[in-house]
């Protein structure tokens, strides 16, 4: 939940965004926050890509086969809005992007182990902020943080792929809890 970087921040590697290119330092001067909507269900990603970073909300992307393109479609079907939600990250600053190869257009960088250390903290009042009745892990990174936080085998939690991988509408609708 964090509105600054915080003492729990002091040796990550995202500190200050100084693992990113200039211009994506001047788009955004502080980590994101969970988006509190007062649900009852908690949706946990990896963490901000660029688009997310810029305009400071989870999973917010409108490219094609982005999560927030997937999410967006899922809610639709489920007849619901993501304020039916609240949606977070296991790391709440972008991490940046892989070197470009060939033609191939740069992926955003998967959250290093030591930024997710320091974001634990931030993860666990997250889960921790209600009694949420269902709670979902989109992503092997997301699943390892929730899991080294100790909430491994609890009922509430949904573990599923990656919305922008090859999880299929049918696992992320269960998942939401439409079906």
């Amino acid at each position: 939940m964090p509105t600054e970087y915080g003492r729990h921040c002091n040796g990550c590697p995202y500190l200050n965004a100084d693992q990113l290119q200039s211009h994506f330092q001047k788009m955004r001067a502080i980590p994101l926050s969970m988006e509190e909507n007062n649900a009852d269900v908690l949706l946990i990603f990896q963490a901000p890509g660029v688009d997310e970073w810029a305009k400071g909300k989870p999973v917010i992307s409108t490219k094609n086969g982005s999560a927030g393109v997937r999410l967006e479609a899922a809610f639709r079907r489920a007849n619901r809005t993501r304020q039916n939600y609240n949606i977070t990250n296991t790391v709440q600053c972008f991490p940046g992007k892989k070197p470009q190869v060939g033609v191939t257009k740069p992926r955003d960088l998967a959250p290093s182990a030591a930024a997710r250390r320091h974001c634990a903290e931030w993860l666990r009042q997250d889960i921790e902020a209600r009694t949420y009745t269902r709670i979902v892990v989109f992503g092997t990174p997301a699943a390892n943080a929730v899991r080294k936080l100790g909430f491994d085998d609890y009922s509430r939690f949904i573990f599923r792929k990656h919305p922008s991988g090859r999880l299929k509408n049918i696992d992320l609708d269960e998942a939401l809890g439409s079906h």
